[in-house]
């Protein structure tokens, strides 16, 4: 288990639970790796009806992914100060790629971490509310 971070309340008003810092990590330090479940495109008219549905990636083509670990709980805001990148390793399933989560400027121990989740979250997220 990655000490160097945790899952508390989070910040954000009504968004549950974040990821938070336990201790400082310099920019461009990697915050954590995850792996992955892929969920062919065919599933997700199943997924989007469980609360999984506020946990999956947008992947290749019509598919999500799950990332395991703390992956699936960063939250998002505008000004994020971490980013992820899928990690592809070549001659290996693609079951075996890995989401990296990257600091984007120093994050300070009990610091919320925060992702964007991208301009088309913002969009339906400000018609929801």
């Amino acid at each position: 288990m990655n000490r160097k971070i945790e899952i508390r309340k989070s910040k954000i008003k009504n968004a549950g639970r974040g990821v938070f810092a336990l201790s400082d990590f310099k920019k461009g330090e990697v915050i954590e790796i995850c792996p992955i479940l892929i969920f062919p495109g065919g599933e997700y008219p199943h997924l989007s009806e469980t609360k999984l549905s506020g946990y999956l990636f947008e992947y290749t083509g019509d598919s999500t992914i799950l990332a395991l670990g703390f992956g699936s709980m960063y939250n998002h805001t505008n000004t994020p100060n971490a980013w992820y990148e899928m990690v592809e390793y070549e001659g290996k399933p693609e079951q075996n790629n890995e989401l990296y989560f990257v600091a984007t400027r120093p994050i300070k121990k009990d610091e919320e971490i925060y992702i964007s989740y991208g301009r088309e979250f913002e969009k339906l997220y400000a018609q929801a509310n």
